[in-house]
């Protein structure tokens, strides 16, 4: 390595340039000028950089100079020059078969992608650039491959991938100037996970680390972080850095936003609304900023009340999320992640709705979020790209040209059921201490909806009752915010959205303390329409019992069931059976009547997996091979756990996806014992094939009085276990020509 390089690589970056252009001028090779206009970039200057550059763009090296040249312009905001040097960098670097070249290309197709809110086009161009890079032996360039990836994960939602993949790059980096970057955007992945004291002390690492590197970007990156982090605790300290940025970079989005936060913290209200009108009218710096200025400007209005203040409210809410949208259909893949990170606005918009008692309009933003897909656009991205394609004939996703669907469509097809939906709006970022919960009704065509509880409290007794389901305050306080009093003894669907999605609804009491499905069973749902045609389930039932030979009380509960059935063509898998469950076997019970598999439910990246003898099955490898069981049973742990609030991404949602009318699932671990007794008592019940949430229900309140009575049962154990219900078929109306 040359001085020159080792120079800059180390962060003493002034002398970098020194000796890189003494070197240049002595030897008149041009990587000498890449490692300058390097050292001169990491220092913030581009002006500098970008006359360097230009030096050597006719050069033998043209593909470098356009690949820096791109940099540049992401640095300006230019994002169509910075994808066109890109283009022009890959072609020469492909010509030569530079793969360092081509690694840097890809890095900066990604981050011009991602800018322009092609989240899709970044993430496919970061992740061929941490492919290339496995093979370049530079662990600057590992750490720029991780760093694009990351920030098109973090940009979808995907907040755990990116954290991980950071991770790895803080671990790979060696020069200053590279942790210092990693570790600022580890501190905005750990600010947007909640966890705000650890953001802190990352960008404190950062601060230090670029203390070798000196440079002026990072610099600016640490203190506009610091200020957002310290916004609500030191106000004060947040508004001095606000003003330090400015005195530095001049006004621009992120600082102007940031004042009108603090503004309406203060009550200011007048200002609050000049400072994001400002932000409103400057040039973002990427695409993802504009729906949050909107939604700052809904939340500034809503909270100066009126007719006037609603109906700007709404006006900026609706703008807002018509701006999610349109980034959610260039993340195709992972679109429905990208919408619950960005939910916000939709949040916003119900609540300001359904204040005003507009329930039908609420439930038409709510059928918009459903309308997201979650697992029918991430199903083709993972099998694409992780295992050869399936040919199982299932049903395409539903296409994006699809019949819109209306509210009058959700109602008709709901009608025979009753649905309840509970939504607890994200927090606010202005006015948090006005966040309601609402619940809306469902039920003979109509929709009806209350305001229930403080969403504060809700998320308090959520987490207090998954935490112990035995609690008993908690189920009492949840149950009558969740579920309408009524003597009906019908099933209540309920679909919880945000913080109430990890509810375990047969946990839930009413007043008396007693438990609520003893009077009528929970289905919970994920949606408010099928996607897929429903099973038939016709097929022989099929048990798959420790798949891996490594769950002794699996292959006991195999045995079990297998000896419950009444169904002597039983396909039966697993030990003490000397065949496995394999994939295939899997598969061939994709139109079983009854599907029941005690194993192992494992994490594979951002999903959950089913753990079989020779391989494992993800959601989406689900929903795309079609495997809809008519009733499935998932006595794993976990198997109705997911990454996000809601449920999706779980094997038990997957299966709904696919067409599977009922799953019964578990949210947590749960010993042998306590899910063999379960299980036992749940096919000992004459109708759980006919009527499996009802069996269900009276098993579990059996065990509530048994643990009442002094008995061993654990709430934890019990309560575990839920029933999801796959939702009606939806048809648009036809519009008469």
């Amino acid at each position: 390595m040359a001085p020159c390089e080792r120079t800059v690589r180390r962060g003493d970056l002034q002398r970098g340039v020194a000796i890189c252009l003494a070197s240049f001028e002595q030897a008149h090779e041009q990587r000498y000028l890449h490692w300058a206009v390097r050292a001169y970039l990491y220092q913030g200057k581009t002006d500098d950089a970008d006359k360097l550059s230009k030096r050597f763009l006719l050069g033998p090296r043209h593909g470098d100079a356009h690949e820096l040249l791109s940099f540049i312009a992401l640095g300006r905001g230019d994002v169509n020059a910075a994808r066109l040097h890109a283009m022009f960098a890959k072609l020469a670097h492909a010509l030569s078969s530079d793969e360092h070249g081509l690694t840097l290309d890809d890095v900066r197709l990604s981050q011009a992608a991602w800018q322009a809110g092609d989240f899709t086009a970044a993430l496919d161009a970061a992740d061929d650039a941490v492919l290339r890079a496995a093979s370049v032996d530079d662990p600057h360039i590992v750490v720029l491959a991780h760093l694009a990836r990351a920030d098109a994960l973090r940009r979808m939602g995907d907040v755990r991938g990116a954290a991980a993949t950071l991770t790895q790059a803080i671990e790979r980096a060696e020069s200053p100037c590279d942790e210092a970057w990693a570790r600022v955007k580890n501190a905005m992945c750990l600010a947007e996970a909640g966890d705000e004291g650890l953001a802190l002390v990352e960008l404190t690492l950062a601060a230090r680390a670029n203390q070798r590197c000196n440079s002026e970007d990072i610099a600016a990156q640490v203190m506009s972080n610091q200020a957002v982090l310290l916004r609500r605790k030191d106000p004060v300290a947040a508004l001095a850095l606000a003003d330090a940025l400015t005195n530095a970079d001049g006004v621009t989005v992120s600082t102007q936003l940031l004042r009108g936060y603090l503004a309406a913290d203060r009550g200011e209200l007048a200002a609050a609304g000049r400072y994001l009108a400002q932000a409103a009218a400057l040039e973002p710096p990427d695409a993802d900023w504009p729906w949050e200025i909107a939604r700052a400007r809904a939340e500034l209005a809503e909270l100066r009340g009126g007719y006037i203040g609603d109906w700007l409210a709404e006006f900026h809410y609706r703008r807002a999320t018509e701006m999610v949208a349109g980034l959610r259909a260039n993340a195709q893949a992972r679109s429905a992640y990208l919408v619950s990170s960005h939910r916000g606005p939709y949040d916003g918009l119900i609540a300001l709705l359904a204040r005003r008692g507009r329930w039908s309009a609420a439930l038409a933003v709510i059928l918009d979020l459903d309308m997201s897909d979650m697992l029918r656009a991430t199903a083709e991205e993972i099998v694409a790209r992780d295992r050869a394609s399936l040919t199982l004939g299932a049903p395409p996703p539903r296409s994006a040209g699809a019949p819109a669907l209306h509210v009058e469509d959700v109602l008709s097809a709901w009608r025979s059921r009753d649905l309840v939906i509970v939504i607890a709006p994200s927090r606010r970022e202005i006015g948090a201490r006005h966040e309601h919960v609402y619940r809306l009704r469902v039920t003979d065509g109509q929709v009806t909806g209350d305001v229930v509880a403080e969403a504060s409290k809700a998320r308090v007794w959520t987490d207090a009752l998954f935490a112990d389901p035995g609690d008993k305050s908690a189920a009492t306080a949840l149950g009558r915010m969740i579920v309408p009093t009524t003597s009906s003894t019908k099933p209540l669907y309920v679909l919880a959205i945000g913080a109430l999605g990890k509810v375990p609804l047969g946990a839930l009491r009413d007043e008396h303390g007693s438990l609520i499905i003893a009077q009528r069973p929970l289905v919970r749902v994920l949606a408010l329409r099928a996607g897929r045609p429903a099973s038939r389930g016709a097929g022989p039932p099929v048990v798959m019992a420790d798949p891996r030979g490594d769950l002794r009380g699996a292959a006991a509960e195999g045995v079990a069931v297998a000896k419950a059935l009444a169904d002597t063509d039983a396909q039966l898998s697993g030990s003490p059976w000397p065949t496995r469950a394999t994939r295939a076997q899997l598969w061939a019970a994709r139109d079983a009547s009854l599907l029941h598999i005690a194993g192992h439910v494992g994490v594979h990246g951002r999903w959950r997996a089913l753990l079989l003898a020779d391989g494992e099955v993800d959601p989406a490898e689900i929903v795309q091979g079609g495997l809809a069981p008519g009733i499935a049973v998932l006595a794993g742990c976990g198997s109705a756990a997911a990454m996000d609030e809601e449920g999706w991404g779980s094997i038990a949602a997957a299966l709904l996806e696919a067409g599977t009318s009922t799953v019964i699932a578990t949210d947590r671990s749960v010993g042998d014992a306590a899910t063999l007794t379960v299980m036992q008592e749940f096919y000992a019940q004459a109708d759980w094939r006919t009527d499996p949430a009802r069996a269900l229900a009276r098993v579990q309140q059996a065990l509530d009085a048994s643990a009442s009575a002094g008995g061993a049962a654990n709430p934890r154990s019990w309560a575990a276990f839920s029933v999801l219900g796959r939702p009606p078929d939806v048809e648009p109306v036809a519009v008469a020509q």
